[in-house]
């Protein structure tokens, strides 16, 4: 008799109300796909522009930003010939497919094919533009100096860059003297 009390009483408990499933698992957030350890591949005109290899994407749908990439992400950015110009790595990254922007946040690094390097916490990537930039803190390292800032804009191949407000600039070739 105890038994069937006990298990009247789970029975009456337990509902599967369809607004309170909807409430629990909003499917409008959820993601289309989920895809771990990925690489993707980006070309214009079948030249390769753009790879990227990440821990986990998530795609969304009518939803922006409709790419969601996280535990970590590496971005190769290539010139026309082919050639590596320059690399990102991130914590992650979101992508407005829409108006083609990419933004890395997270521990953002760029380094280019000449080993310049550039830290800070968030960077945008505006293809259209084919600009690469913050409004954020960053530190430049290049082979003679480091250069601290808040905002910076660059090509891709962070050849062509400049820094907004910079707090110090260090040249390591009058230090050795």
């Amino acid at each position: 008799m105890r038994f069937f009390f006990i298990f009247s009483i789970i029975l009456y408990s337990c509902s599967n109300s369809p607004q309170l499933v909807k409430e629990f698992i909003d499917l409008e957030y959820l993601p289309i796909e989920e895809i771990k350890e990925a690489e993707m591949l980006h070309t214009h005109n079948g030249f390769l522009r753009v790879k990227v290899i990440a821990n986990t994407i998530k795609r969304f749908k009518d939803v922006q930003p409709s790419l969601i990439f996280s535990d970590g992400l590496e971005v190769i950015f290539y010139n026309d010939s082919g050639k590596v110009q320059s690399f990102l790595t991130a914590e992650s990254a979101k992508i407005d497919e829409t108006n083609n922007i990419m933004i890395a946040s997270g521990n953002v690094v760029l380094t280019s094919s000449d080993n310049k390097k550039l830290e800070s916490e968030e960077l945008v990537w505006d293809e259209a533009k084919n600009k690469i930039h913050t409004n954020k803190h960053i530190v430049v390292t290049t082979g003679r100096e480091i250069i601290e800032g808040k905002g910076f804009q660059s090509n891709p191949d962070f050849s062509k860059y400049s820094i907004s407000n910079i707090q110090g600039v260090f040249n390591f070739t009058s230090a050795i003297k």
